[in-house]
């Protein structure tokens, strides 16, 4: 789909729109497919939209079975691009015009309805085009395609953020397709129909469902053209099966526009957006874990602290935005403490409250974890003589606030730290869409393990990584953590086929930076392949400070206090499990390998 992209940019910057718009009638590979005679009912028309350098030709199995499931007499019309490209400015009008014409020549009459339908890149050229013509459009179909994140508009009464297209609208997906991943399928699914205001009407009007086993050409047929055949996965179904299981999701849901009144078609469009919910809820769950900024932006809000301040204060979710990230509170700063491994805390409950913010930001405030329960005037529990909050660690609560950041580089948002903006064309389902790290600031192990009680605890007995002379890696167990978290939640046929074929997440050892917090900020999470052993190594940059200096300092307690941090690059357990379904496939399941 880049290639598609870059291919269509170059071409429309570089020849007027009259070279690509003249060729005479005979020389378009135009497809139209007229409905069987014995066919009644309203007559309609679906224009298909091509993928990128797929021929038209590629796509009459799939057609013909959908206009001989439906319930009525449908013409259908593949009009082919310049160079088989959707993207080409002007195709799609010029297409659907040249084959009406077509399709008036072999007889078609007054027509009831109207549908348009593209697979891969034609598909995501189709909405644009029809929110164009939405007044003269009945539905429409993106098979290895969606809407765009550019179509969320609408809002709640409370401010939640809902998709909104002016017809109703399709999306099909496959579990194995390389190219539009399951992962972005998935957020359509859970953004359109699960977290829309009537989840009901929503599965009737956005219905999002999934093909198990299937990949990206499987919704055409015959031999892949070279990008699809070098980045889709291998299927597990026969090109047939898949057709047929297609045809069934978009007979059902154009039966339920066309025969409102015949409750079973949109009853079975349901019942399969319902499976595919069932399907994909181990990748909502990730992304949740994660607080995918997808799902809810970050609400990025300063929240005074009980010193009068903003460094500690917490930044509380809302119905239209997320105040910090379930990893970091239910995971990281747990396992940060030890408390869910090591019998030395055993009995110690971390009660956690993360907020969003960016890392560099200092201005009102820099924000930083902390430890909750003491005077102001002894506020860094457990240190220098500072009373603990605890007596020991059997039965001790403490609370804990963190901060976090996503970092995403490849989902079509671009963060370049307090930079935030879109660039939709990123938006193809080709690229990651998890975080590709968590910037995470948490309390230390030793600064805890004091609060708990054992106020002789050193630095250098639990910080410290192993090649600074440690006995832990402490962002490395947080990490494999999310390895493990990732992989329990994966369905046994993906647990298996991941096993058998995938590139496994292996846990290197903490790397260290220099004793700043900005070269902690500009390291980045390291990943390293390793194609020939079949594994990839994770290494993840840390940085900590001895539990000294009390709580709050500086001048109009604005200035940070070294004391009593451990910082981390997180690989998101979303990022995980993503790895596990999509990208950790490639090197061994590709179609580039049959």
């Amino acid at each position: 789909m880049f290639y598609s992209f870059f291919l269509s940019l170059t071409l429309s910057l570089s020849l007027p729109f009259s070279s690509y718009s003249q060729p005479q009638p005979q020389e378009w590979e135009d497809i139209i497919l007229s409905p069987s005679s014995n066919k009644t009912g309203p007559i309609s028309i679906l224009y298909f939209a091509q993928g990128a350098d797929i021929q038209t030709s590629q796509y009459i199995d799939i057609l013909t079975l959908l206009q001989n499931t439906v319930q009525f007499p449908l013409w259908i019309g593949i009009p082919q691009c310049p160079n088989n490209v959707a993207a080409i400015p002007g195709c799609l009008e010029l297409g659907y015009s040249r084959v009406t014409t077509l399709m008036k020549k072999q007889g078609l009459r007054e027509h009831e309805y109207t549908f348009y339908a593209g697979h891969s890149l034609g598909g995501a050229m189709t909405p644009d085009y029809v929110f164009q013509h939405s007044s003269n459009t009945n539905g429409m179909i993106l098979l290895g395609a969606f809407l765009q994140r550019i179509y969320k508009t609408a809002k709640t009464s409370e401010g939640r953020p809902q998709f909104e297209f002016p017809v109703p609208t399709l999306t099909i997906g496959g579990e194995l397709d390389g190219l539009c991943r399951l992962t972005r399928i998935a957020e359509s699914l859970y953004s359109q129909v699960t977290f829309a205001a009537d989840p009901d009407l929503a599965a009737a009007t956005l219905p999002v469902t999934v093909i198990p086993g299937m990949n990206h050409m499987e919704f055409a047929s015959g031999v892949p053209p070279e990008f699809v055949k070098a980045n889709d996965l291998q299927a597990e179904i026969t090109e047939d099966q898949a057709h047929e299981l297609v045809v069934a999701d978009m007979s059902a849901f154009l039966n339920s526009i066309v025969y409102p009144s015949v409750p079973s078609y949109l009853e079975s469009l349901k019942a399969r957006v319902k499976e595919s919910q069932d399907f994909t809820q181990p990748i909502t769950d990730a992304l949740i874990m994660e607080s995918y900024e997808q799902f809810l932006p970050p609400c990025y809000c300063e929240t005074p602290d009980e010193y009068g301040g903003l460094q500690y204060g917490t930044c509380v979710s809302t119905p239209y935005c997320t105040g910090g990230v379930k990893w970091t509170t239910e995971a990281s700063q747990v396992v940060m403490s030890g408390a869910n491994s090591m019998d030395k805390v055993k009995g110690l409950t971390i009660v956690g409250a993360d907020s969003l913010h960016f890392v560099t930001e200092e201005d009102p405030s820099c924000h930083l974890p902390h430890i909750h329960g003491n005077p102001v005037d002894n506020a860094n529990p457990g240190s220098s003589g500072i009373p603990p909050i605890c007596s020991s660690p059997d039965g001790c609560v403490l609370n804990i606030t963190t901060v976090t950041q996503h970092l995403y580089h490849n989902s079509g948002e671009v963060d370049i730290w307090r930079l935030h903006f879109s660039v939709p064309w990123l938006d193809t389902g080709y690229l990651p869409i998890a975080a590709s790290e968590l910037l995470t600031k948490l309390k230390s192990r030793q600064a805890i393990w004091q609060a708990a009680g054992l106020i002789e605890t050193q630095f250098n007995d639990t910080d410290p990584s192993i090649l600074e002379g440690g006995d832990h890696d402490l962002c490395g167990e947080i990490n494999q953590h999310a390895i493990n978290w990732a992989f329990s939640k994966l369905p046994p046929t993906t647990q298996s086929r991941f096993e058998k074929y995938g590139q496994q997440l292996v846990i290197g050892n903490d790397l260290s930076t220099c004793i700043a917090g900005p070269c902690w900020i500009w390291d980045r999470l390291k990943f390293e392949r390793d194609n020939e052993a079949n594994t990839v190594n994770i290494q993840s940059v840390w940085f900590a400070s001895e539990n000294v200096n009390n709580y709050p300092c500086g001048e109009q307690k604005k200035i940070p206090c070294s004391s009593g941090f451990h910082y981390c690059k997180i690989l998101s357990p979303a990022r995980a499990l993503e790895w596990m379904y999509v990208d950790g496939l490639r090197n061994k399941l590709s179609t580039r390998n049959l």
